[in-house]
């Protein structure tokens, strides 16, 4: 099993639990003290990571969202942001990048000559990273977070620790395994596709990928299914095709959505008029768009390794974005559609053989909101209230920081 690139380790405590204590503690330290105190506040020794990545050397120093070093009296605010975090009961959540030496060398980021590391590319890495966890978990306005890369003999790896000040988490009831017993704490669990966009984000960031993804996403987007797109089908046997799904089509317009439950029976019709299609006017950018998948794989091989689970995580890569075009050309299909049968119904209104409210089906089957429904949309409507509280009162801490800054 070839080695992987990148590894990310993640966990979380909640604002009571000692380790968030110890990291508030130490975070305004000279780099000496906090790296030698490294297991008092690192969460991700409870999964074995000491062990298997070895306590840090030597730390460059934490570094944030907008700061590459913090002096000592940013490292003092930094730690009362974490503190006031505590105090509200906020989940900190820690995450370990590491990064495979001899990856970094390969790609030009590391010499292990002379120890060189191009901290200015891990860092920008981090970066990109971050905020694609914090979009991923709308934490973006709420969460504040600081980083630091430790060296090692065997690994680099950059620690993380994130909290919101004034938490936008809800509360979840739980059982503690030990006793049986059930206790409340906010929820800190982070979806695995978030996760897995994480790592890959900052390993694109690292070799500055851009342009490759940016390629797969124009020849999707822009060459193969751009905007507006229309089929109107000319050749005899796909005009067959095209004519048996559109008699098919449910009655109700709203149903009318490539990866709606109400077309699994219609959709492989659907696939292969899509299929039909792109072999007669989009041959050569559909290869095109393959290879730079393929490509994008390898790629992947190297970040992921090529375990099984992991090499089904990159093959579902390519599965994905042959999925995300043939939903987009699969809904501009059916838009097409779904003008043609507007213009039917609006040219049968106009001879009166059509009565939107005695016909329209759709019309006739609305229903009522349920009470159940109702319910949740007054939850939703309290609960992005009180994430406009929460945000403006982490605007005015932030305001009283930038005040002590200028003084």
């Amino acid at each position: 099993m070839g080695s992987p690139g990148v590894v990310l380790v993640s966990k979380y405590v909640t604002g009571n639990s000692k380790k968030f204590t110890s990291y508030v503690n130490y975070i305004n330290r000279d780099e000496a003290t906090r790296t030698k105190t490294f297991e008092k506040y690192n969460v991700n020794d409870l999964d074995g990571y000491n062990q298997y990545m070895g306590n840090p050397e030597k730390s460059n120093g934490i570094f944030t969202k907008n700061k590459d070093r913090l002096s000592k009296k940013e490292k003092d605010q930094l730690k009362e942001i974490f503190k006031i975090a505590q105090e509200n009961d906020s989940v900190m959540w820690q995450d370990v990048i590491s990064f495979d030496n001899k990856w970094l060398e390969e790609n030009g980021l590391y010499n292990s000559e002379t120890g060189w590391i191009n901290e200015g590319a891990l860092q920008k890495s981090i970066r990109k990273g971050m905020n694609e966890v914090l979009t991923k978990e709308k934490m973006k306005e709420s969460a504040v977070w600081s980083a630091s890369i430790h060296f090692n003999t065997d690994n680099i790896h950059v620690h993380i620790a994130s909290v919101e000040p004034y938490p936008t988490k809800e509360y979840g009831t739980y059982m503690n395994k030990s006793t049986g017993e059930y206790y409340q704490a906010r929820r800190g669990n982070r979806k695995k596709s978030t996760l897995d966009n994480f790592k890959s984000k900052v390993a694109n960031t690292l070799l500055d990928r851009d342009k490759e993804l940016a390629k797969i996403s124009q020849l999707i987007h822009e060459k193969i299914a751009p905007k507006g797109y229309k089929f109107k089908p000319k050749q005899p046997y796909m005009k067959s095709i095209y004519n048996d799904i559109y008699k098919q089509l449910p009655s109700d317009m709203r149903l009318w959505k490539y990866n709606n439950n109400a077309l699994n029976d219609l959709r492989p019709k659907i696939d292969n008029l899509i299929t039909m299609h792109i072999e007669k006017y989009h041959k050569e950018d559909f290869a095109e768009l393959d290879l730079a998948l393929k490509e994008e794989m390898e790629f992947r091989k190297g970040v992921y390794g090529n375990g099984d689970i992991e090499t089904q995580r990159y093959e579902d890569y390519r599965k994905n974005k042959h999925h995300e075009l043939y939903s987009k050309m699969g809904n501009a299909l059916l838009n097409e559609m779904k003008e043609i049968r507007q213009e039917e119904r609006g040219k049968l209104a106009t001879q009166g053989k059509w009565n939107p409210d005695k016909n329209n089906w759709e019309k006739r089957n609305e229903k009522m909101l349920s009470n159940k429904q109702i319910r949740r949309l007054k939850k939703a409507l309290s609960l992005d209230y009180q994430s406009l509280k929460n945000r403006r009162k982490y605007e005015r801490l932030q305001q009283e920081i930038e005040y002590e800054k200028g003084r």
